[in-house]
């Protein structure tokens, strides 16, 4: 139930790595049953996920909603109070981490196409889509994504808005 209200409170998807991060800084559990939790939830259709080149983001579906609703006082008071602290000291790096998706497809003929987004308060700032001819490049353009996404963004702007 808490991954279920973690995600519920939060009113975004979560990275793996945030769920667990959670988890380790109020020492409810180990990685590991924080895992099988998540396959659990997945597999009863609770929570559905999505990659974003090496990370998985996870989200509660309308059957997990629901769950939650009907055993919502199954969620302690502290463990509600926990996840608000969370969300409300982690709020802001937690959005501009998932404002950011970078994946790759292979292309029918050769080559592979990287798709780069962000996002901000809901709304598409930049969206691209470029085509590369060699998986490393992909990947490179998708792993320097997160590092590089405002530079780009800002030379953009300066050279288009000349």
């Amino acid at each position: 139930m808490t991954v279920l209200e973690l995600l519920s409170k939060a009113e975004i998807s979560l990275s793996n790595s945030q769920i667990c991060d959670f988890f380790q800084e109020y020492d409810y559990t180990n990685y590991f049953i924080v895992q099988k939790v998540i396959h659990n939830l997945l597999d009863t259709g609770m929570i559905e996920s999505r990659s974003d080149h090496n990370t998985t983001i996870y989200e509660v579906t309308e059957k997990g909603s629901e769950t939650l609703r009907v055993l919502h006082d199954k969620v302690t008071p502290a463990i509600e109070a926990d996840i608000n602290g969370f969300l409300k000291s982690n709020g802001s790096e937690i959005r501009e981490e998932n404002s950011l998706t970078a994946n790759y497809d292979a292309v029918v003929g050769g080559g592979y196409s990287v798709h780069l987004k962000y996002e901000q308060n809901g709304k598409v700032i930049m969206d691209l889509i470029i085509n590369v001819p060699q998986k490393e490049q992909a990947d490179r353009m998708c792993n320097n994504w997160k590092e590089k996404y405002m530079d780009l963004y800002s030379s953009f702007m300066d050279d288009l808005l000349v």
